[in-house]
């Protein structure tokens, strides 16, 4: 990052390791069984002739100088001086213990052998603090362990050696020099302020020059349909099908079995936009279900490529495909291929090297390949949280009889300062807990009227539009609306499609539509991390969510105002409002814990003060994701 702090973390499982034999796993992942027994014991303890060391401030001083540790990682329980050497016990809370045999060497204990470092007593006195930033001759001699005793070394003027043992003194790890860099505090602290800590979005990231550089030049491709780019141009033999049943049929009367198949998703057509969306899901879904049933291409895969130029699928009914094969690529690991290309012969050339990387999705543009990486979102350097709804105008809040749509609009009124907040939903003020939360708006100073709308009627939401007053114009559209009919890729049906999709794409939709030519100040919408992801047992959701992502890029285009929030999950409202203690569990284990609704409410304040067209607000938890990847379930 900005302060060139780089970190490590050894995390392989225990299982790994033989049982009958020392064993080091070195920085580059290569285990060497039968390697020499280390040198060092730490059996005497505390150390003889060493100084008790004050540790009670030394995270509060931290935290001072920049360095904010959270509790899973203020490990330091005590340390002591000898000479310039160190000496420290840490130790993993209750709560981190529990993974601790998941993990060559947990990284937040990794992390607190380190801390000792903060007492200054390898220091300069400049200052200054010291981050990790080389490493070298890293060793893991026993895994699993919960609690450490450490001796740090100075090594060099700006480096330490360490020597890790368990609370018995048997060795644990070794680092032969960890060079330390100086970071003062202002760069921690403009580090920390240059990124929202759980905000994110999705760049595009180019993959290293040669990636993919060893595939073959040839190879046996069959597309599915006409030929939308003229894949001939990528030197591979390609034959045409009409049809995934025509192909099975030519492999059957023995075909090659292709490598790769590539299918167009037809994203024209249908009534309109919402047409097109569910004409080319449909399509998708039945393609990808056929696809999977055939074992004859187990080993295959089916490409699905969209074209584009500029940024990758900003076609609103293409990114409703994208975020359903999404879900496909999670439940389905290695079937299947989400490929953006220009068309151009530089990428049609480059095409082969790209999918020899393995990337399930790509993007290819005048031969240059890239991939969707998640990112935090820079803090801008004016923000005005929450100015983009005034108090003059009208609020439309479709949902506003769910738990989020209701959260929305007490805080538009308590904090935003808005005055005049049309509530919309199925039912209007006939829905449970309307009356109460109309009640209580009116106590904060707003004016409220309800209106028993379906959004996603064209007819229905016109006149909802028309009645209006024209002293209090619409100014602002947030629409929280949704609906889930979970089933894995396989279980899907078109009708469970068109359910989930109707409330998110038709609803979206019109509210474009009907809008566009008002002097809105914000339109924003709420999606899901599913589109983002592909949630497995949420295809026909990710497909919907994808579409607003993407309905949000369309309308800046056109100079509109837009935003689409692809929340993570929220503890208690929302999609997620259902949640029992086991699946809030469950997702914390995966690395994204839910949002309380005071956070998610903090987010979208500050996602409103970016100009990113479809931020993801989310909690994210490195170490447990770190924990999932070790464990093979990421």
């Amino acid at each position: 990052d900005d302060t060139g702090h780089r970190s490590f973390t050894v995390s392989s499982r225990a299982e790994e390791a033989p049982a009958e034999e020392p064993w080091t796993r070195h920085a580059d992942g290569v285990l060497a069984s039968g390697a020499p027994r280390p040198s060092f014991a730490l059996t005497a303890w505390p150390p003889q002739g060493a100084e008790a060391a004050r540790t009670e401030e030394l995270y509060a001083a931290l935290a001072d100088g920049g360095l904010r540790y959270g509790p899973v990682f203020q490990g330091l329980t005590a340390a002591w001086r000898r000479g310039d050497e160190l000496f420290a016990e840490v130790r993993l809370d209750e709560s981190a213990a529990a993974d601790a045999q998941a993990y060559g060497l947990h990284p937040a204990l990794l992390d607190a052998a380190l801390h000792a470092l903060g007492l200054d007593g390898l220091g300069d006195g400049d200052g200054q603090g010291r981050l990790p930033f080389a490493w070298s001759g890293v060793s893991l001699y026993a895994s699993g362990a919960s609690a450490l005793r450490v001796r740090l070394v100075p090594r060099g003027a700006d480096g330490v050696r360490l020597e890790v043992a368990d609370p018995a003194g048997a060795p644990v790890a070794a680092v032969d020099s960890l060079v330390l860099r100086a970071v003062s505090a202002e760069q921690m602290r403009s580090a920390r302020a240059a990124y929202h800590e759980s905000l994110f979005r999705v760049e595009w990231t180019g993959l290293p020059a040669g990636a993919g550089a060893g595939a073959p030049t040839g190879g046996r491709w069959a597309v599915l349909g006409a030929d939308a780019v003229g894949l001939a141009g990528t030197g591979a033999e390609v034959v045409a099908y009409a049809d995934l049943t025509a192909l099975s049929e030519a492999v059957a009367s023995g075909a090659a079995v292709p490598e790769y198949v590539f299918v167009t998703p037809a994203t024209k057509g249908g009534d309109g936009v919402p047409g097109a969306v569910r004409q080319a899901t449909a399509g998708a879904l039945g393609l990808a279900q056929a696809w999977l049933a055939e074992e004859r291409f187990a080993a295959s895969r089916l490409v699905f490529l969209t074209l584009g130029e500029g940024e990758p699928v900003r076609d609103p009914a293409q990114s409703a495909v994208w975020g359903l094969v999404r879900t496909a690529q999670a439940e389905n690991p290695d079937r299947f291929v989400l490929l953006d290309i220009d068309g151009q012969d530089a990428s049609l050339t480059a095409l082969p090297a790209a999918l020899a990387t393995d990337e399930e999705q790509l993007a290819v543009r005048a031969g240059a390949v890239s991939v969707p990486r998640l990112a935090r979102v820079p803090v801008a350097e004016e923000t005005a949280a929450g100015g983009a709804f005034g108090a003059a105008g009208t609020v439309l809040v479709t949902g506003a009889s769910g738990s989020l749509g209701g959260l929305v609009a007490r805080h538009l009124v308590a904090e935003r300062g808005v005055r005049q907040l049309l509530l919309v939903s199925r039912r209007g003020e006939r829905a449970p807990g309307a009356a109460e939360l109309g009640a209580e708006l009116a106590e904060l100073g707003a004016q409220v009227r309800w209106a028993a709308c379906d959004v996603a009627d064209r007819d229905a939401l016109a006149e909802v539009l028309a009645g209006i007053p024209a002293e209090r114009p619409l100014t602002a559209v947030v629409h929280t609306a949704g609906v889930l009919d979970d089933g894995v890729i396989g279980s899907l049906t078109p009708e469970r499609l068109e359910r989930v999709l109707r409330p998110k794409v038709d609803a979206a939709w019109n509210l474009h539509e009907l809008t566009r030519d008002l002097d809105l100040t914000a339109f924003v919408l709420f999606s899901s991390a599913s589109g983002v992801f592909g949630t497995p047992g949420q295809g026909n959701y990710a497909a919907a969510n994808a579409f607003l992502d993407a309905l949000a890029a369309h309308r800046r285009a056109e100079g509109l105002p837009a935003i689409s929030l692809a929340w993570g999950p929220w503890a208690g409202a929302g999609m997620a409002g259902g949640l029992d203690e086991a699946d809030i569990a469950r997702m914390r284990r995966a690395g994204l814990p839910p949002l309380s609704p005071a956070e998610g409410l903090a987010l979208l304040d500050a996602a409103l003060t970016t100009d990113e067209a479809a931020p993801a607000p989310m909690r994210v938890d490195a170490v447990a994701l770190r924990a999932q990847a070790a464990a093979g379930a990421l």
